[in-house]
């Protein structure tokens, strides 16, 4: 799977921000109804595109040289959403038919009259050299049935983890390619009496009924209007209903058309596997139907393989088994969700706990014995007038003339906050979502066109947060409209510009995975028909309240800053900031970068959910701990640093990601794939920094307020 610029960096930063466990698995809306099938119907698997960890770029399925399905190729329209569109994805029928409970045998692939010998015709140089390129590189043909993923793992095993799809050929150190030709299909199936289809014609007859009634009042309505003109209406309608039923059926299971007897057995397919193999056959010659896939390269009485070079006719065939499974319907995705090193994980929470526990401790001890302490000597200071007290006049209430006097560069400021805060918004719902099971991998793309939606909506809270930070640092609302217009284009600017930086890399292979310029101008459109709008309606919001006042009084002359110690350096804390919070994401981060790049389902949002929140948590502790250390070294210059402090993680995982490319995927192939990826983490990342180093501001604005308030109190 090629993930998407907006999708891994919704990923990563929503690790740094909280998503539910897991083991806590979250149950999940499987996406699909039910489908119950009698014995003798014919369903018809469909093709997605072709996807490779070594070049991360996803391709079209008939862009190879393989059989087209007789009735022409047809994109399955249930599946396009702006999900699958980015993360290119591109679901079509295929020229595979499954009869349900029936063993088939050396059935052709290609069929009609476009392969005259059920073959595909002689292979051209390009055609070859493609061939041998993909094979070369990897890539793996991945095949839908009844909406479940084709692989080559045994499901009933219960294995680890499974990678859907199989290969599309295999190459010899003598460099000869050999394309896998045969396919030996085994569909696990599910028996029931149709409880299902029985409650789906229930619902259907209700549904019925309430048409019959309506017919019935549109009738009414025709008679008094007459009926010659009721029935000139009626025809074109009927025309048009014939065509929108034709669409809605293309790409279904044929169902034969008999009534259903309660009780009566039928089947739902819960397993989908494949072994692959190459068998070289005789263009029109008859199937041999004896010759199966050798149980591996080296078996003697393995048969020739079919090699792929020019002038080649290849022969594809399949063959079609059935078996009888006790996996269930509601548990048929279990095995592609499931992720290794469960045991991993919670100890990876674990840790993470014991240091939240730890630095909660550290925060509760600086608030309540530290600064109080702080408090109670400042004031019998006051009260002595400093005479006969051994009190050194030093320390964070030194700087209370200083520390709210505004921060150079405040418009910057705002609309990254702004900017930080509808990203943190955007992913913690989706995630949230994504725990409670709602966004199901069968629903393919529904978790990244939640997360667009969510963050077009959520641009009222951009604006909002931007320009009540905006009064707050200038004492006036004056202006706010230039920051609404900023942190309106400030992320999504950025974002569409690497993505177009991508998409040309993307559209010169011919990649699928490459955004149609149609749907690159919907989301500019939808940009600038929500976000923009939304973005100032929360400005509009914000410029009514009223600006909050400071604790204490700003000095017209700044204090001088002190040189500041080794351990309160900027570049200290800013490098101690963010190891802790990287620490609790790190095991989390290895498996989502794992499935990702590789080609496997993540669906693990449980684990991810409650190792963000630790993030998070520990993120506002240690950006209390520094804030607390700069201003007791007479350092009031925080605002900034506080900001720059909590997206400090940023770097870790830049310095982590690259890593992940120089060893996990070294296998990676060309400069394309190389910019592809460092396109897409660097956006990562730097949407990571947004969203932490907004915690970390918040958190220590907050801080600073509350301990001036309470001085000023005292």
């Amino acid at each position: 799977m090629r993930p998407s610029a907006v999708c891994v960096a919704l990923l990563v930063a929503c690790l740094a921000l909280g998503c539910a466990p897991s083991g806590v698995r979250a149950w999940y809306l499987p996406g699909t109804y039910p489908v119950e099938f009698l014995q003798g119907d014919v369903i018809q698997a469909e093709v997605n595109s072709l996807v490779s960890s070594e070049t991360e770029m996803p391709i079209g399925y008939y862009s190879m040289p393989f059989c087209k399905p007789a009735e022409g190729v047809h994109r399955s329209t249930s599946t396009i959403n702006p999900g699958t569109i980015l993360l290119g994805v591109r679901i079509e029928n295929s020229p595979y038919n499954f009869t349900i409970m029936t063993k088939q045998q050396g059935l052709t692939v290609c069929n009609g009259d476009e392969y005259p010998d059920n073959a595909f015709p002689a292979l051209n140089p390009k055609q070859v050299k493609l061939l041998q390129d993909k094979i070369r590189q990897q890539y793996r043909v991945r095949l839908i049935l009844d909406n479940l993923p084709i692989t080559t793992y045994d499901l009933e095993l219960d294995p680890e983890s499974v990678r859907p799809g199989y290969e599309i050929g295999f190459h010899t150190e003598d460099d000869k390619y050999y394309v896998n030709n045969h396919l030996m299909f085994k569909v696990l199936v599910h028996e029931t009496n149709g409880q299902y289809t029985m409650s789906r014609q229930t619902a259907e007859e209700l549904d019925a009924a309430a048409g019959a009634s309506g017919r019935r009042l549109l009738e009414k309505e025709e008679k008094k209007g007459g009926k010659a003109k009721g029935e000139a209406k009626e025809a074109p309608k009927n025309a048009r209903a014939k065509k929108q039923a034709a669409k809605l059926t293309r790409g279904k299971p044929q169902l034969q058309d008999r009534p259903f007897v309660p009780g009566q057995k039928m089947y739902m397919i819960v397993g989908f596997e494949v072994v692959a193999c190459s068998i070289k056959r005789k263009p029109g010659a008859p199937i041999d139907k004896s010759l199966m896939c050798p149980q591996s390269l080296d078996d003697p009485n393995a048969p020739e393989p079919q090699e792929v070079k020019k002038g080649s006719e290849i022969v594809y065939t399949y063959d079609v088994y059935w078996d009888t499974s006790d996996i269930t319907w509601s548990s048929r995705w279990d095995a592609y969700l499931r992720m290794p090193g469960g045991k991993v994980h919670w100890f990876s929470i674990l840790n993470s706990l014991m240091v939240v526990v730890v630095m909660s401790c550290i925060v509760a001890m600086i608030m309540m014995r530290t600064i109080r302490r702080d408090l109670q000597r400042y004031e019998q200071l006051l009260v002595d007038g400093g005479q006969g007290q051994d009190v050194e006049e030093s320390g964070w209430k030194m700087v209370s003339g200083d520390v709210f006097r505004a921060p150079s560069s405040p418009l910057s400021l705002c609309v990254q906050i702004g900017s930080g805060v509808q990203i943190l918004a955007s992913g913690f719902i989706t995630l949230l979502f994504a725990a409670l099971g709602f966004l199901s991998p069968a629903s393919r793309g529904s978790l990244l066109t939640g997360a667009l939606v969510m963050y077009l909506l959520l641009s009222v809270a951009a604006g909002y947060a931007a320009v009540w930070l905006w009064g707050l640092v200038n004492r006036s609302y004056e202006g706010w409209f230039k920051v609404c217009w900023r942190v309106a284009c400030f992320f999504p600017g950025v974002t569409v510009g690497v993505m177009t930086f991508v998409n040309i890399f993307l559209w010169a292979t011919k990649s699928s995975g490459a955004i149609p310029l149609g749907f690159f101008f919907s989301i500019i459109f939808l940009w600038l028909l929500i976000s923009i709008p939304l973005s100032y309606a929360g400005g509009i919001v914000a410029a009514k309240q009223e600006i909050r006042q400071y604790p204490t009084r700003t000095n017209q002359i700044p204090r001088h800053i002190p040189p500041p110690h080794w351990a309160s350096h900027p570049l200290v804390l800013f490098f101690a900031a963010g190891l802790l919070p990287f620490g609790t994401i790190f095991v989390e981060l290895y498996f989502a970068m794992t499935s990702m790049w590789q080609g496997y389902f993540y669906y693990i949002f449980g684990f991810a959910f409650l190792v963000s929140i630790l993030t998070m948590i520990i993120t506002i502790e240690v950006s209390i701990v520094c804030t607390y250390v700069q201003l007791c070294a007479e350092d009031y210059l925080w605002w900034w640093r506080s900001y720059y402090r909590g997206g400090s993680i940023s770097i870790y995982v830049l310095i982590y990601s690259i890593g992940f490319l120089v060893n996990t995927l070294h296998k990676l192939t060309g400069f394309i794939p190389i910019v592809l990826y460092l396109s897409y983490m660097g956006l990562a990342v730097w949407c990571l920094f947004l969203a932490m180093g907004t915690i970390g501001f918040l958190s220590s604005f907050l801080f600073t307020y509350a301990i001036f308030n309470a001085a000023k109190s005292d």
